[in-house]
C-alpha cells in the first residue's frame, strides 16, 4: 500500500507541476481564493464534513480519527475548466492541482494524522485601459503563488458513539503580486512588484456523536469551531522600468518601514460548523451542515478601495448510497454513489455586490483491494455576482483521489 500510495503521489504531482492552482480573477484580493479543507469524497456530497465512518480520514474534522479502524492514505488532484464573463467578453481557462495529501492511523485509544493541503491560491491576469489626466493608459495586473497547510490532527473517543478531536495548521506560502503599466506616447514601462512570505498557526477542533435510532437506523450530529488565527506576512515592494523587449533600466526597492507595512498581519475569522444527517451505516446517509465565520479583516498591504467583507455563510446538503457494500457477485453493487449541493457566501463585497457561490456535485468510490477506493467527483456552478456588472465565473471541476486501507501491527497466525 506504501508503495501504491508515493507511486500515485508523484505521478499526480507530474501532471499538475506546471499549473497553476486558479486563474479566477477573485483571487487578486486578499489572500487569494479560498480552497475547499477536505477529500474528495466530501466535496461530491456537496462538501458534507458532518459523515464519520470507520475507513476514512475526515481532513475537515479531526474527531473522525476517533472511530478510524484502518490505517488510511489518501491523495487527490483537480483539473478546472472556467469560462468568465463580462459585460464586453468572456474567455475560458484550465488549471489543475494537488487537492490533498494525508495519513491517518488508528492506535488502541485515539487515532491520529497529517498532511499537507493547499488553503487559498492566487493566479490572476487582468488588463485594463484608461485615461488619465488625458493619457491613455494600459495596466497589467498578474498574480500567482498561495497558502499551503501542513497540519497534524488527533482524535479521541470519551465515551461510546462519541469522539473529539484537534488538528493543528502550519500555514506557509508566498504570494507576489505585478502592476505593469505604460502610457500612450513613453516607450518604457513602468512595474510595481510585491511579494509577500506568509507564516502562521491556527487549530481546529471539532465532535461528533452517533445515535443509534433502531437496528438499522443512525444518526449523526457534528459540531467543529475553528477560532481567529493571525497569520504573519513579511512584505518588499519594488519598482522597476524597462523597454517593451525586457530590458531593464531602472529598478528601486520601496521603504515600507516608513508605512508600517514591512510586517503586516492577516486576520483568520472564527468559523463554525453545525451539521448532522441520519442514515444506515454501509448503506445509506444524507445530511446537511451550517458554516458561519466572522468577518474578515483586509492586511493593509493587500486593501483594495473597492472590496470590503461581512461574515460569511455556506449551507452544504449531500449523502451517499451503496447498493450491497459486501456483495460477492457485482462488483457494481459495491460502488459509493455521492451527490450534493452547496450554497455560500464568500463574504467577499465588491463594488457593493455580495460574491456569491453555487455549485451542484456528484461522485462514485469505485472498489480497488480490500477497503480501499477510487475516488472520482465533479463539480458545476457558479461564482459572481448578480447583475452583469461584475465578472461571473462559472465552473466545470473534475476530482480524482485514493483512499487506500492496509492494518499495522497484525500478528499473524498463519504463515
Amino acid at each position: 500500500m506504501t508503495r501504491y500510495f508515493i507511486i500515485t503521489f508523484l505521478f499526480i504531482t507530474h501532471l499538475v507541476s506546471a499549473q497553476k492552482g486558479t486563474l479566477s480573477p477573485y483571487s487578486f484580493y486578499g489572500l487569494g481564493e479560498p480552497l475547499f479543507e477536505g477529500t474528495i469524497d466530501q466535496r461530491s456530497m456537496g462538501g458534507l464534513v458532518a459523515h464519520v465512518d470507520s475507513i476514512h480520514f475526515n481532513i475537515s474534522s479531526p474527531a473522525s480519527l476517533a472511530d478510524l479502524k484502518l490505517i488510511n492514505y489518501a491523495v487527490g488532484a483537480n483539473h478546472s475548466s472556467r469560462k468568465f464573463s463580462s459585460e464586453d467578453n468572456s474567455t475560458n481557462n484550465v488549471t489543475a492541482g494537488i487537492d490533498y495529501m494525508s495519513v491517518a492511523i488508528p492506535t488502541k485509544y485515539f487515532g491520529f494524522g497529517f498532511g499537507l493541503i493547499p488553503k487559498t491560491a492566487v493566479g490572476y491576469r487582468l488588463s485594463v485601459d484608461d485615461q488619465v489626466d488625458g493619457v491613455n493608459t494600459n495596466s497589467n495586473y498578474e498574480g500567482s503563488g498561495g497558502i499551503n497547510q501542513v497540519f497534524f490532527s488527533l482524535g479521541f473517543s470519551p465515551v461510546k458513539n462519541a469522539g473529539i478531536g484537534l488538528a493543528v495548521h502550519y500555514n506557509f506560502g508566498s504570494i507576489s503580486r505585478f502592476h505593469t503599466r505604460q502610457d500612450e506616447g513613453i516607450d518604457l514601462l513602468s512595474q510595481l512588484a510585491s511579494e509577500s512570505e506568509i507564516r502562521g498557526v491556527e487549530l481546529n477542533l471539532s465532535s461528533y456523536y452517533k445515535i443509534d435510532l433502531s437496528n438499522r437506523l443512525q444518526m449523526q450530529l457534528h459540531y467543529a469551531y475553528q477560532p481567529s488565527a493571525d497569520l504573519e506576512s513579511l512584505n518588499s515592494r519594488t519598482i522597476s522600468t524597462f523597454t517593451s523587449l525586457g530590458e531593464s533600466r531602472d529598478f528601486q526597492d520601496v521603504n515600507l518601514s516608513n508605512d508600517g507595512l514591512d510586517e503586516t498581519i492577516s486576520r483568520l475569522p472564527s468559523k463554525q460548523t453545525f451539521g448532522g444527517g441520519i442514515g444506515e451505516p454501509k448503506k445509506w446517509f444524507i445530511g446537511g451542515q451550517w458554516s458561519s465565520s466572522e468577518e474578515s479583516i483586509d492586511n493593509a498591504f493587500y486593501s483594495t478601495g473597492s472590496v470590503r467583507y461581512e461574515p460569511a455563510t455556506k449551507l452544504s446538503l449531500g449523502g451517499y448510497f451503496i447498493p450491497e457494500h459486501d456483495s460477492f457477485s457485482s462488483y457494481w453493487k459495491r460502488i459509493v454513489y455521492r451527490a450534493g449541493f452547496v450554497s455560500s457566501k464568500t463574504g467577499m463585497i465588491l463594488n457593493d455586490k455580495a460574491i456569491v457561490n453555487t455549485g451542484i456535485t456528484f461522485g462514485v468510490g469505485l472498489p480497488v483491494a480490500g477497503f480501499s477506493n477510487l475516488n472520482i467527483g465533479i463539480e458545476f456552478g457558479k461564482l459572481g455576482a448578480d447583475g452583469e456588472t461584475l465578472i461571473q465565473e462559472n465552473y466545470f471541476n473534475t476530482r480524482i483521489g485514493f483512499s487506500l486501507n492496509d492494518r499495522w501491527f497484525i500478528k499473524r497466525k498463519y504463515n
